[in-house]
């Protein structure tokens, strides 16, 4: 672009609104009164135009006005740069919304421990200014504050299939274990199949939460009917009542070793949960939209309701998968959840 175009264009800049205004409505009067400018102001500015490109760009037509032919070569130009500097602004008040945003999250409690504040941390250190919010529960009180509209985003297990309504995203597959208290028949044995550990009385989550859901379905998949003996409300206690010697319990492995506590390989078909985020698609807020950005840029395993991810089928598929998943997950959160 030369000195005398760049110039030129320079000064047709402030003068684009009053032009386009016209030329949509063909009248001064009512595009000033869109503009809320004075009309004389309108009428300055559209003849400006003509000057500085040396040629008319509008002309009387009856009570109004209409474009010249070269009012209609500079039109869709005109529109044009407007939309452009509207999406800068758009952009910039974006960008603001982020910095000073607040995002909302919601976590079921066996996540709490390392993954959500390894996300948070790392989300932080891009977006400083941003402030969280976070409640912990149930999987399902995680489900109903999102479906509410009370929180942004939750971290839950269990959302192959997505939920109607929600866009989801797989972050990992967690694998699971079984623990039994030290001295149990089955404690000096690498693993055991949940047939052999249904002998024993099962110690488990309340219902409602994520975990109690994957421990049911693999029951219910190796055709077993434990005894529950007791519920609780987090790992915590579950992992104390079984290293107290009252049952056993199939949970993420623990970050660090449970006194009177022995953890086993599940020889089963599948041993994992997915943990997975799940967000509304109406929700347009820029920090969640960042928030979720930076889940798909860490794990390449997401899908949505519309587009399910393609699962393995057969059990050596299944395992390798989720090795490939953990592999992953480990150069990121070093510890396993609890």
């Amino acid at each position: 672009m030369d000195a005398a175009l760049d110039e030129e264009t320079r000064r047709l800049l402030p003068l684009l609104p009053a032009f386009v205004a016209v030329a949509e409505v063909e009248q001064v009067t009512l595009a000033a009164a869109m503009l809320r400018a004075p009309q004389p102001t309108v009428s300055r500015a559209v003849a400006r135009v003509g000057e500085v490109l040396g040629v008319p760009v509008v002309e009387k037509h009856g009570r109004g006005i209409r474009l010249t032919a070269a009012g209609r070569a500079l039109l869709p130009h005109a529109r044009q740069a407007l939309a452009a500097l509207g999406a800068g602004v758009d952009a910039v008040r974006s960008s603001e919304a982020l910095a000073r945003g607040t995002l909302s999250v919601a976590f079921q409690t066996s996540l709490g421990e390392s993954v959500v504040p390894g996300l948070i941390k790392e989300f932080l250190a891009e977006h400083p200014a941003v402030r969280f919010t976070m409640t912990q529960g149930a999987r399902r009180s995680c489900l109903a504050a999102l479906a509410a509209g009370e929180v942004d985003i939750a971290l839950v297990s269990r959302l192959v299939p997505a939920p109607a309504g929600l866009l989801t995203l797989t972050l990992f597959q967690e694998p699971v274990v079984l623990m039994v208290p030290a001295g149990h028949e089955l404690a000096d044995r690498p693993s055991a199949t949940l047939r052999e550990a249904a002998r024993s009385t099962f110690i488990t989550l309340k219902r409602g939460y994520g975990l109690r859901g994957t421990v049911d379905a693999l029951c219910a998949a190796a055709g077993v009917r434990p005894t529950i003996g007791f519920e609780g409300e987090d790992l915590h206690t579950v992992r104390g009542l079984v290293a107290a010697g009252l049952g056993v319990s199939v949970l993420p492995p623990a970050r660090h070793p449970v006194h009177d506590g022995v953890e086993l390989r599940l020889d089963e078909p599948v041993t994992t949960r997915d943990i997975g985020a799940a967000w509304s698609p109406d929700n347009t807020s820029p920090t969640l939209a960042a928030f979720v950005a930076m889940l798909r840029a860490g794990f390449d395993e997401g899908f949505d309701a519309a587009a399910p991810a393609v699962r393995a089928t057969d059990p050596t598929a299944e395992r390798h998968a989720a090795s490939t998943t953990d592999a992953r997950r480990a150069a990121r959160f070093p510890h396993p959840t609890t």
